[in-house]
């Protein structure tokens, strides 16, 4: 006796069932809607027949799969996961464009985008021509909406409503113009019931709208649409991760324990078992430590990368199955964007100082010691070392950093910042001039030894200073990264370098100073240079606020 059997997605049943009861559609509507995975059971008695008259008689698929007997539904209920929830809230909040592409059903897709806050707006979901309506359009997930497919005015409907579009819609959508494909494509929060293929064409038609795309994926219908994305996030299973978790958690709950107080036992007689009774027990004890053994090779197995995971195709994989891993590297993304930007604004700077310091000054005579130069260079080390150590913050933020170093706000703040050390420099060197015998030779001895004297010990403390200040006054800090005053070994640093500058200033270690080969300054040049250090870092500080205020931020894609 030979049956065929089917299982399948609950739509067109006219083309496998004879029959199908009376609250069918129903029942599998309600289900769906609330978020249930459901498939309808077929079965079929093809008689008593020959492999060959089998051969013959049901030689392709469809002749099997028709006039089966509705046996019932598989209603299959996926809860989500804890943290999934919290993870599309900050996504949300953090001013980023969800969408969903599954291959599940458009009314279970629909729930499960509705708990997860992927939609705000009411649901449309574009239905393909049924017996009653021989045309495309959007209707609502309760049927209760009904609107053309197109509309007199395409950005009401965007508006209003956001959209779901299955695989046999998109395919549909694709033979129409193209602006109205472009014009819907980001309004369409769930892509169901779509192929693999169909996957890899939303992340490239996205690419090509000028979106930035991440893909998170855990299957192997995924990787063409991870290759294709600008970063590919790729989750497995954490078995072992979650076995660690739950070894740690016994152990503690063990150590924690309250010991039962001790009590008189009385050790009963050990049982006499026959000799078959032993190998009985023997043979139960070594299933069960083969069985143990099969469960950790199995669980083992489940986090080693196989050949056609995910995984292979995508940059990123996650041991845990949540998209928790996509906020962590959104945060250090973007801590790693902004360091890179403040470290061009850093250096660029501290080349426009040096370069006045080292040419223009050079040719009056002035130069530093090696001494000098060492001290500064160690000094200038552990700011960068330390800038480059900071950590994101463990929340996103709305505001979207400068996706590159070619904008207004760098370019103007580093001009501004520079006119205002500049004009600092300047000043200093003058009133430095002011203060020591006129020059009696025409042309200055470049070739000659270091030889220390007001104004060059004058432009090194203001060098250093400067270029100092450039560290704390373009530290980027919140809302992409930790504050300067919790980045302790940087603000230490800073602490302490300007502390070092203080010091030379007024000379208060005379053996640091001799050692720098810094000459003693007149106490009104002191005053000069104090006061002309804070009134440099306090506007270069506004300079760069302000510009960060109107300019320092990414503009949002407008769609």
């Amino acid at each position: 006796m030979h049956h065929s059997e089917l299982k399948y997605y609950f739509d067109n049943e006219e083309l496998y069932f004879s029959t199908v009861p009376e609250r069918y559609d129903e029942i599998y509507l309600r289900l769906s809607r609330q978020g249930a995975r459901v498939l309808a059971l077929g079965h079929r008695s093809l008689g008593i027949l020959s492999n060959q008259q089998l051969r013959e008689q049901h030689a392709t698929r469809d002749s099997v799969e028709c006039n089966l007997d509705f046996c019932g539904f598989v209603v299959l209920s996926c809860p989500l996961k804890p943290d999934s929830k919290a993870m599309i809230r900050e996504l949300r909040h953090s001013s980023h464009h969800l969408t969903m592409i599954t291959g599940d059903n458009p009314l279970t897709a629909c729930h499960v985008a509705k708990e997860l806050h992927f939609t705000r707006k009411p649901l449309l979901v574009l239905t393909a021509p049924t017996a009653k309506s021989n045309e495309w359009k959007w209707e609502s997930v309760h049927k209760d909406t009904h609107l053309p497919i197109q509309p007199a005015n395409i950005r009401d409907l965007t508006r209003q409503y956001d959209l779901c579009v299955t695989g046999e819609g998109l395919a549909y959508l694709s033979t129409l113009p193209i602006y109205f494909l472009n014009t819907i494509m980001p309004h369409v929060k769930v892509f169901a019931r779509v192929s693999p293929k169909q996957k890899e064409q939303v992340i490239i038609k996205l690419n090509n709208l000028g979106f930035v795309t991440l893909m998170c994926g855990d299957g192997t219908n995924d990787v063409a649409a991870l290759k294709h994305a600008h970063v590919g996030v790729a989750l497995l299973t954490g078995v072992a991760a979650k076995r660690a978790e739950q070894q740690q958690d016994n152990t503690t709950n063990s150590t924690n324990a309250i010991q039962p107080p001790a009590v008189a036992t009385v050790t009963p007689q050990p049982q006499i078992l026959t000799p078959a009774e032993i190998a009985n027990r023997n043979r139960e004890q070594a299933k069960k430590r083969l069985e143990e053994l099969y469960k950790q090779m199995d669980e083992s197995e489940q986090t080693i990368v196989r050949l056609g995971d995910a995984s292979i195709a995508a940059p990123f994989t996650s041991r845990t199955s949540t998209v928790q891993c996509v906020c962590h590297i959104i945060k250090q993304g973007r801590c790693t964007l902004v360091t890179t930007l403040q470290m061009f604004k850093i250096l660029a700077l501290n080349a426009l100082i040096l370069a006045y310091s080292l040419s223009v000054l050079y040719l009056d005579g002035i130069k530093f010691s090696d001494g000098q130069h060492t001290l500064q260079g160690l000094l200038l080390a552990g700011c960068f070392l330390f800038i480059s150590r900071s950590k994101p913050l463990k929340t996103l933020a709305r505001e979207r950093p400068l996706p590159n170093i070619f904008n207004l706000y760098t370019l103007i703040s580093v001009l501004g910042q520079f006119a205002v050390h500049l004009t600092a420099l300047i000043f200093v060197v003058n009133e430095a001039h002011k203060r020591i015998p006129p020059r009696t030779e025409e042309f200055v001895d470049l070739e000659a030894e270091f030889s220390p004297n007001l104004v060059n010990s004058t432009v090194y403390i203001m060098s250093i200073t400067l270029q100092i200040a450039t560290f704390a006054v373009n530290y980027q800090g919140y809302p992409f990264m930790e504050s300067l005053r919790a980045n302790k070994p940087l603000l230490y640093s800073i602490i302490f370098s300007f502390t070092l500058v203080l010091s030379l200033i007024f000379n208060l270690l005379p053996q640091l100073t001799e050692q720098f080969q810094i000459v003693l300054m007149p106490d009104d040049m002191r005053l000069i240079v104090f006061y002309v250090v804070i009134g440099d870092v306090i506007l270069a500080y506004i300079i760069d606020r302000v510009l960060a205020f109107f300019l320092g931020q990414a503009k949002l894609k407008e769609y």
